[in-house]
């Protein structure tokens, strides 16, 4: 590497012809050298949050629950709020209760997409029995007396903002140096995040002082801005907001370190609580099949909007019938408007259930399937025993995260992590996919470890239009490489604890580097 390009890739005696008395040399002692991984899907400044938060991972019961909260808190009495993340077991606001006193609490779920507070917070928020439920979002309520559980799903979470601390720009500048160390230590270079306006400034602000670690493709969302840390609140989109979009594109000057060049559209929800939009009803509920945030033709008028004015569409759709909608939105929407200077790479990010008959059309369409191997280990229990495999059935559940099949049928495959729903670090989620078990008669899913490999780097570069300047070992492209400490295209990662980096070197310059693992 010379300033901050690859200048040779060649054998030893090739390299060290070109070395002077300056030069600074890493040896990898036999581990994998790679591009600088892309994780294209993040909530960056979520995650960081997360770092410093009660960890509910793996929580199945509320007396280790609250445990873990008093423990907490005990540590960090100088908190004005209990903050944690990770639960899948939907506890009650009594329970939280029980350990958090009067002081206000709020718990992230495992997927993001509900979140569990305690009386404090609700009384905070304002929330009550007599409280309407928001559209795209539901408010749990106890079968008997009606008042809230603490449990709030999808958009329902929203109405927690106005109670949350909002960060201030210092704290998100604290929490993106934080965030790019993860990103480090995990070999992540460069990130897809999805988030508000609000963290453009932050972010913009880190390059202007030189401080800009980490490579970022911001996605915001399609919603008012800025508008709260997570969810939208409501699905309506106008002109005039197009226009304050376009407007923050012109602020923040695009660069090969910060672009702000896509939007993220909420389609659906999850699986897990019946919230993502299905072709058919559940198979454990036949009185619901989901529901999707917008309808058809106002899906397609807010694409047709963006892609007027050149914006890269990112839409989140999990079920069947939010991939087919998102699908044929993208397809209405490509003959009708002129093609943008820089052409299509619109996505689909998740797909964690399809309809066969869609999967030709990611490659057809040149729609990009973004997904997150992480979220798929349940595919890889023989027994069968997640929550997908009860909601949905063994059919619809098998045809989940097709991403050998929209490979093979010419469609593009990128990964990511959705961190913090998932760790940054991609080890688990490589095994994930690499081990992929059979479901017939549904196509193996399996893929070869150099296809893995592909999907963090040169196919995901692509899905940035980055592909000329990342994704590659090759002269001329932008030196971030990873120095691995075991060759994982002879012996793939089992665990995260397998994927250890011993270097990151982003722009040119070594970021990160473990003293045990490269000399």
């Amino acid at each position: 590497m010379r300033g901050n390009r690859i200048a040779a890739v060649g054998s030893r005696a090739e390299i060290e012809a070109l070395r002077g008395p300056a030069t600074e040399v890493l040896d990898a002692s036999g581990g994998a050298v790679i591009p600088g991984l892309i994780d294209s899907h993040v909530h960056l400044l979520m995650g960081a949050e997360t770092l410093d938060q009660v960890n509910l991972r793996g929580v199945t019961d509320a007396a280790e629950a609250q445990r873990r909260i008093r423990e907490w808190r005990a540590a960090h009495a100088d908190r004005s709020w209990i903050r944690g993340q990770g639960f899948y077991t939907a506890f009650t606001r009594q329970q939280l209760d029980a350990a958090t006193g009067d002081t206000p609490a709020h718990f992230l779920s495992g997927d993001a997409h509900s979140c569990l507070v305690n009386s404090a917070a609700l009384r905070l928020a304002g929330i009550t029995r007599n409280t309407a439920d928001p559209p795209g979002g539901r408010i749990a309520r106890d079968p008997t007396t009606g008042e809230p559980t603490g449990h709030l799903l999808e958009t329902a979470q929203t109405l927690m903002y106005s109670a949350l601390p909002p960060l201030t720009q210092a704290d998100m500048r604290q929490l993106l140096a934080l965030a790019t160390a993860e990103a480090h230590r995990a070999g992540v270079t460069t990130a897809v995040v999805v988030g508000g306006s609000e963290e453009i400034d932050a972010y913009d602000a880190a390059r202007a002082a030189g401080a800009l670690a980490l490579r970022i493709r911001m996605a915001l969302w399609l919603r008012e801005q800025p508008s709260g840390p997570g969810l939208p609140s409501r699905f309506d989109f106008s002109e005039r907001e197009a226009d304050h979009f376009d407007e923050i594109r012109r602020r923040h000057k695009d660069d090969a370190l910060l672009r702000t060049s896509l939007v993220k559209i909420m389609l659906d929800g999850v699986i897990e609580s019946h919230t993502a939009a299905m072709l058919a009803p559940y198979s454990d509920r036949s009185d619901t099949s989901g529901a999707t945030n917008y309808t058809a033709d106002a899906l397609t008028t807010a694409i047709g909007m963006m892609d007027r004015r050149g914006w890269q569409v990112m839409t989140h759709a999990l079920g069947d019938k939010a991939v087919r909608m998102a699908l044929d939105a993208y397809e209405k929407v490509a003959g009708a408007n002129p093609v943008p200077s820089q052409g299509r790479r619109h996505r689909i990010e998740h797909i964690e259930a399809i309809d066969p008959a869609d999967v030709s059309r990611f490659g057809k369409l040149g729609v990009i399937a973004s997904l997150q191997p992480a979220h798929a280990g349940g595919m890889n229990n023989p027994a069968r025993s997640s929550q997908r495999w009860t909601n949905i059935g063994y059919e619809r559940s098998a045809w989940g995260f097709p991403w050998r099949s929209i490979r093979e049928s010419g469609g593009r495959v990128v990964f990511g992590s959705d961190w913090p729903v998932a760790s940054l670090n991609p080890g688990r989620a490589m095994a994930v996919a690499v081990n992929r078990l059979e479901h017939p008669p549904v196509p193996g899913q399996r893929l070869t470890m150099p296809e893995v490999l592909a999907a963090y780097t040169a196919d995901a570069a692509y899905g940035i239009f980055d592909d000329s300047q990342l994704g590659s070992l090759k002269p001329g492209l932008l030196a971030d490489v990873v120095v691995l400490s075991r060759d994982i295209l002879t012996a793939p990662p089992e665990t995260n604890d397998d994927f250890v980096v011993g270097a990151t070197v982003f722009d040119g310059r070594v970021v990160y580097r473990r003293a045990d693992a490269v000399h």
